[in-house]
C-alpha cells in the first residue's frame, strides 16, 4: 500500500507542477494526497511539523542557503561577480567550458542546496554566449556539480556507506572514480562538446583570488574539518561587513518564496519519515518476493528519489540490502546501491539544489530530467559495468 501511495503522490506531483507551475504548492498538494490515500493522522502531520521546525538539520539548511545568497548578493554588489566572471573568462575563453568548470570546482564542497551556490556565476558566464538558454545553464550547473558525488571522498553520504558496508573510504573511492569520470565525460560530450582551451595570464590569476577568496575560504574551511554551514555563514557575514551597501545586500537575500520551498520540501521529508514510510516501502518490496538484484537497484533509487537526501537514500536502504546477503559481494554491492542512491536524488523534485536553481532560473522539473537522462544512464551503465568487474573477481 506505502508502495502504490508513494506512486499515486508522485504522479500528483507531477500533473500539480504541469498545472501550477509553483513547486511549492505542488509539494504541498502532493503530501496531501499521499495522506488521503494512506489515511495519515493529523497528530502525525502536526508531528512532523513540529519536528521539522525543532530540527537543527533544518535550521543548518536554512542558514546555509541564506548564506549562500548573501555571499552572492554581496559578490554581486561589490563588483567581484563580474570581475570573477572575466578572469574565468580569460582563462578558459570557451564560455560553456567556463560554465562546466565552475560548478565541477564547488561540487568538491559539500553543502545543502550547493548548486545555488554557483548558479549566479554560471547565470553571468552563460551572457557571454547567445546560444547558452537559462535551461542550458541550469543543466550545466546541476550536472556538473553532481557528478563530483559519484565518487568525491568529502561526501556525507560516501563516508555512511562506508560506515554501514565496512568498507575502508578509499577502496569505496577507487571503485567509484570510474563511474564519476564518465559522470564528468558524458556531461562534456553530451552538453558542453566545445574543445577546451586555457589562455594562461597572470593578471587573470590574480583577479581570479581576489574575486574569489570567499569561495576558496569557505572551501578551505571545509577541508579543514570545519561545519559546511558554518564556513559559509562566517565568510558571508565577513564579507558582507568589508563592503558597501550592506543594508541592501542584506534585504536582496531575503527570499522569502526559497525558504518557503524550504520549509515545504522538510515538511515533506519528516511526514514521510514520521510515518515509516521508507522502511514499509522496504518491507513490501522484500515481501513481493522481488529479485536481490532488482531490490540492490530499487531500494536505493526509492529512498534517495523520496527523501531527496543521498545521506538518506544511503542510510535507509544499505542497511537492509546487505543483511539479505545476496550473494554478490559487500563491495559490488555498496557501489551498485550507492550510485542508485545518487540517481534517485539527481532526479528527485524533493531535492533541494534541484529545486533551489530550477526556481532560479525558472526551469520546470521535467525538461531537467529530461536534460540530464542520457548523462545519468551511461553513469549507471558504468556502475553495472563496475560491478560486473567485482562480482567476477
Amino acid at each position: 500500500m506505502n508502495t502504490l501511495a508513494v506512486a499515486i503522490a508522485i504522479v500528483v506531483l507531477i500533473v500539480s507542477l504541469k498545472i501550477l507551475k509553483d513547486i511549492s504548492l505542488s509539494l504541498l498538494i502532493s503530501v496531501i494526497g499521499l495522506g488521503i490515500v494512506l489515511m495519515i493522522s493529523p497528530t502525525n502531520y502536526l508531528s512532523a511539523f513540529v519536528e521539522e521546525i525543532t530540527d537543527w538539520e533544518f535550521w543548518k539548511v536554512i542558514i546555509t542557503v541564506f548564506s549562500i545568497y548573501l555571499m552572492g548578493e554581496t559578490m554581486d554588489k561589490s563588483g567581484n561577480s563580474s570581475r570573477f566572471v572575466k578572469a574565468v573568462e580569460r582563462l578558459f575563453p570557451e564560455p560553456r567550458v567556463s560554465i562546466a568548470l565552475m560548478p565541477a570546482i564547488i561540487g568538491l564542497l559539500p553543502m545543502p542546496g550547493g548548486a545555488m551556490f554557483s548558479a549566479p556565476m554560471v547565470k553571468d558566464l552563460a551572457r557571454a554566449d547567445p546560444t547558452i538558454s537559462n535551461e542550458d545553464g541550469l543543466v550545466f550547473n546541476y550536472w556538473f556539480r553532481h557528478a563530483m558525488e559519484f565518487f568525491w571522498p568529502l561526501y556525507p553520504a560516501l563516508v555512511i556507506a562506508s560506515g554501514i558496508s565496512r568498507i575502508s573510504l578509499n577502496t569505496l573511492v577507487i571503485w567509484l572514480m570510474p563511474i564519476g569520470a564518465v559522470a564528468l565525460v558524458a556531461g562534456y560530450l553530451l552538453m558542453i562538446r566545445k574543445p577546451i582551451r586555457i589562455r594562461y595570464s597572470h593578471f587573470a590569476m590574480r583577479e581570479l583570488i581576489i574575486s574569489a577568496w570567499p569561495i576558496i575560504a569557505v572551501i578551505v574551511l571545509v577541508i579543514l574539518n570545519q561545519p559546511g554551514w558554518l564556513a559559509v555563514l562566517g565568510t558571508s557575514i565577513v564579507y558582507m561587513l568589508i563592503n558597501k551597501n550592506k543594508k541592501k545586500v542584506l534585504v536582496s537575500s531575503l527570499k522569502y518564496k526559497t525558504f518557503i520551498l524550504l520549509l515545504t520540501v522538510f515538511f515533506y521529508k519528516n511526514l514521510v519519515e514520521t510515518v515509516g514510510i521508507p522502511q514499509s516501502m522496504g518491507s513490501e518490496l522484500t515481501a513481493w518476493s522481488i529479485a536481490p538484484l532488482t531490490l540492490v537497484v530499487l531500494l536505493p533509487f526509492l529512498m534517495g528519489f523520496m527523501t531527496g537526501v543521498t545521506q538518506a537514500g544511503v542510510g535507509l536502504s544499505l542497511p537492509l540490502i546487505l543483511s539479505m546477503g545476496n550473494g554478490y559481494g559487500t563491495l559490488s554491492t555498496t557501489i551498485l546501491a550507492y550510485t542508485f542512491a545518487v540517481v534517485g536524488v539527481l532526479v528527485s523534485p524533493v531535492h533541494l539544489c534541484l529545486v533551489l536553481t530550477s526556481e532560479y532560473f525558472k526551469v520546470e522539473y521535467p525538461r531537467i530530467v529530461r536534460r540530464i537522462a542520457v548523462a545519468t544512464l551511461l553513469s549507471i551503465t558504468a556502475s553495472v559495468v563496475v560491478f560486473v568487474l567485482l562480482k567476477s573477481t
